[in-house]
C-alpha cells in the first residue's frame, strides 16, 4: 500500500491566492506517484541542504499531479509564495502515515482548523473517486472567517452528493447573513450533535495545536482510546 519515496523534480504549474497568507499550489512531478490520502511531500529549492514538508491536499487517483494549500509561515514559504510558475523544486515523495486506512475501525471523524484541511481533504476526496461507502465519513473543519475556508463549494458539494461523506462547517469569528453552517469552536457539544456516541469511531485531527490538545480531551474523557486519535498540529 504504501510505496517508497522518489527523489523528483516537481514544477509549479499554478499558484492561486486563496485568502490571506495562503495559496494554492499544483506541481507536475516529472515521475507518477503512488500515495495514501494523509502522506505529504518534502521541497526545497535547488542547492538548499534542507527540505520542507506539505501535505497532499490531492486524491489519490491524482498521480503526476499533486495540489498543496500552504500558508506563509517563514523564510521557504516567503520565497515559495515569490516564485513564478515554471519554477522548479526538488521534491521526496511520498511520505508520512497520518491517516494509515488500516487503522481505520467504525466511523472516520475528521477534526481541521485552517490550513489543517490540507491532508484531510485527500481523504475525503479519496473517499469520492474510490465510491467508497465501507463507513460513513465526517468532517469538521473550523475556520475564523468564511474568507478563510479551503474550497467551501467543493466541501459542500462532497457532503451534498455523496451518501457516505457528511460536512460540518463552523465559523469562529464571524456570523455571515445568510450562513447555514455552525458557530463557534468545535466542541464536545457540537460533535455529539451529529455524531450521538463519540466511542467506537476512529479520529483524525489536523490543524493548531490548541484545538488537537482540547479536543484529546474531550475525546479521551469521552471513552475514546488514544490509539483511535491520530493527530498532526502546529504551533
Amino acid at each position: 500500500m504504501y510505496s517508497a519515496p522518489k527523489h523528483l523534480v516537481a514544477t509549479i504549474t499554478e499558484k492561486t491566492d486563496v485568502h490571506e497568507g495562503v495559496k494554492r499550489f499544483v506541481l507536475a512531478l516529472s515521475e507518477p506517484i503512488t500515495f495514501v490520502h494523509g502522506q505529504f511531500v518534502n521541497l526545497r529549492f535547488p542547492g538548499e541542504t534542507r527540505y520542507h514538508a506539505f501535505s497532499i491536499a490531492s486524491s489519490e487517483a491524482s498521480h503526476e499531479n499533486i495540489e498543496l494549500f500552504i500558508k506563509q509561515a517563514h523564510e521557504f514559504t516567503t520565497k515559495l509564495f515569490a516564485s513564478p510558475v515554471g519554477t522548479k523544486l526538488e521534491c521526496l515523495a511520498p511520505l508520512g502515515r497520518f491517516t494509515d486506512p488500516s487503522k481505520m475501525q467504525g466511523d472516520v471523524v475528521m477534526i481541521a482548523g485552517g490550513v489543517g484541511i490540507t491532508p484531510l481533504l485527500s481523504l475525503v476526496r479519496t473517499v469520492r473517486d474510490r465510491d467508497r461507502h465501507d463507513r460513513r465519513y465526517w468532517l469538521f473543519y473550523s475556520c475564523r472567517t468564511r474568507s478563510a475556508i479551503i474550497n467551501e463549494d467543493e466541501l459542500r458539494a462532497l457532503g451534498e452528493q455523496n451518501k457516505s461523506i457528511r460536512v460540518v462547517l463552523t465559523l469562529t469569528r464571524e456570523q455571515p447573513s445568510d450562513w447555514d453552517g455552525e458557530l463557534g469552536h468545535i466542541d464536545e457539544t457540537m460533535l455529539r450533535k451529529h455524531l450521538g456516541d463519540l466511542t467506537g469511531k476512529t479520529f483524525y485531527m489536523c490543524g493548531p495545536n490548541r484545538l488537537i490538545d482540547g479536543m484529546k480531551d474531550v475525546l479521551t474523557t469521552a471513552g475514546v482510546p488514544e490509539e483511535r486519535i491520530c493527530t498532526e498540529g502546529w504551533g
